[in-house]
Formats: structure tokens, C-alpha cells, sequence
């Protein structure tokens, strides 16, 4: 059930680039640390287009959307940004008022409870889509959203475990009692990228796959993890969970 962050969407362009400049060095602190709330950092390309200023920093601690996880919200200088990938990699923080200069200095804060909101939501997802796999499910997707969060797996060769709302209450609380367990274990959380930028995520005693997400630093630091619901909807088994940060 790999979370890789892929580039995607319409953010902005580095205006003003040729296709033969050299590639722009941007160090995703948020990869390394997920309780780093503020640094300074400094501004390595900006701009403006059609909807404002935006601007790249480093180090950048912004998550952007992607993976199945919402972006981080905060400010650049006190001023709110919104954080995207572009197509060429880097995470541009839009909705400045007007361009800085690059090799400027910058003071970036973000939401620090919702970061940890949406680590929890994450890691959380990670060890049940480990528990779903564990049944011999398929992964087909996943949300690890507030108030949305689900893993997705194929419903092929299931009908007979799911036919009816109690034999797939049973199953949720069979997923309960085994997440319960890995939970009660514990184990710590940590991630390694190789030289290509391939980021890997590891849960110590569960599994380790590619994610481009942010997580808790232990499983300790999870609280009110609970599968919601199953339910099959749309061609796929979706189980939906809560979590929140300790």
C-alpha cells in the first residue's frame, strides 16, 4: 500500500526558466522531521503568475498535497501560503502578496496540530492497510484525510467473508483487535530517501514501503485509532478508521 507524493495538478511554473537551467536544490526538511513547525529558510526561485506571488524555499518544511494526504497550512513571513508540487519537483508556496527576491531569508511556521493530525492519520493508515494485506486483501487506494480517511482494497474473493452487515462487523472487529495489538507493542517510525530521492517508510514490527508523507515518530504516539466501518461501495472494500495524535 505504497503513499508515494507524485507530482500532480496545476501549480505553478518557474517562469523564466530555460528547459537546460540546472535543476534547483530544495531540501524537504519535512521528510526528516515531522515536528519541525518553524525554521528559517531561504528563498531559492520565485515569482508571480495569474493567482499571486509564490515562491520556493530551503530548507522547505511544507508537506504538499499528495499521497493521500492534505497539505500543511502556514506562513511565509506571517503571510498564509498554500504549498503545491510543481512539475519540475519543487514545493512553491503560493498566495504571497508580492515576489521575493531569491537568496532571501524567510520565516516559515506551520500548523503544528494539524501536521500531527495528519501524521497520525497517515501512520494509522499505513499499519491497517499492513493488517488488510495481512488477510490476503489487494490494496486499491486510500484517503488518510480528517473526517475521510479509508484504505481501499479489492472486494474479488470476498463476498462470501463480507456477505452481510454482521459478518463484516465481525471482521471489523477482528482489524480492531489486531490493530489494538500492534498499537500496544509499540515501535518506532522512521524514514530513509536513497540517493534517486526515493523515500521509504518504515514501522518498526509492521512493514516498510515508499511514502512521501509525514508520520508520528513512535506508534506510541497514536491515540483513538479506530475502524469505523466496512463497507463495499463503488467496486471496492472500504474500511474507514479515525486516529489522533497523542
Amino acid at each position: 500500500m505504497g503513499c508515494v507524493t507524485h507530482p500532480g495538478g496545476s501549480p505553478p511554473k518557474l517562469g523564466g526558466m530555460s528547459t537546460d537551467a540546472p535543476r534547483i536544490q530544495q531540501d524537504q526538511a519535512y521528510y526528516g522531521d515531522t515536528y519541525l513547525f518553524e525554521t528559517t529558510a531561504t528563498v531559492v526561485a520565485a515569482g508571480t503568475d495569474g493567482d499571486g506571488a509564490w515562491a520556493a524555499v530551503s530548507p522547505n518544511i511544507f508537506h504538499p498535497k499528495g499521497g493521500g494526504q492534505p497539505s500543511d497550512e502556514g506562513t511565509v513571513n506571517g503571510i498564509p501560503v498554500t504549498p503545491s508540487r510543481n512539475d519540475d519537483g519543487l514545493v512553491v508556496l503560493s498566495g504571497g502578496t508580492e515576489a521575493l527576491e531569491p537568496g532571501t531569508a524567510v520565516g516559515c511556521s506551520i500548523d503544528a496540530e494539524l501536521r500531527k493530525r495528519h501524521a497520525a492519520l497517515h501512520t494509522a493508515g499505513h499499519v491497517l492497510g499492513h493488517l488488510g494485506e495481512a488477510r490476503g486483501w489487494t490494496s486499491t487506494g486510500h484517503s488518510h484525510y480528517p473526517g475521510q480517511a479509508r484504505l481501499d482494497f479489492s472486494p474479488e474473493g470476498l463476498e462470501a467473508e463480507l456477505a452481510t452487515p454482521e459478518l463484516r462487523e465481525q471482521v471489523r472487529g477482528e482489524l480492531q483487535e489486531a490493530l489494538d495489538a500492534v498499537l500496544t507493542r509499540g515501535g518506532a517510525v522512521s524514514a530513509a530517501t536513497d540517493a534517486a530521492g526515493h523515500r521509504t517508510v518504515t514501522i518498526e514490527g509492521v512493514n516498510s514501503e515508499p511514502c512521501g508523507g509525514t508520520h508520528v515518530a513512535r506508534l506510541e504516539d497514536l491515540r483513538d485509532v479506530r475502524v469505523l466501518e466496512l463497507k463495499i461501495k463503488r467496486g471496492a472494500l472500504k474500511v474507514r478508521y479515525e486516529a489522533e495524535h497523542a
